[in-house]
């Protein structure tokens, strides 16, 4: 039973930055449309999605892909067979 709260847990990490890393590209995105010469701005963008990338990477390889973007041949019935992750009971 353990090794499955592991597994939940460290999904459910995933997912929490995934969704925070998710939020701060939008707010940056949202900044640089008024700021778009502020070059800390434009180099923490670059930064908050290199490691957006990295965590729906991380999540498609063990979980199943969360969009389109991160689904390959190979993970393609991942895609299809796995339950969405709003269709989970019980949380992650």
């Amino acid at each position: 039973m353990n090794c499955c709260n592991n597994i939940r847990n460290e999904k459910a990490m995933i997912m929490k930055n995934i969704y925070e890393l998710g939020f701060a590209l939008v707010e940056t995105m949202l900044y640089l449309d008024t700021h778009p010469d502020d070059a800390a701005a434009i180099e923490y963008y670059a930064e908050i999605k290199d490691k957006y990338v990295q965590f729906m990477k991380k999540y498609s390889d063990y979980y199943g892909p969360l969009s389109m973007e991160y689904m390959v041949n190979d993970n393609y019935w991942m895609w299809v067979a796995t339950p969405m992750p709003w269709e989970y009971k019980g949380g992650m």
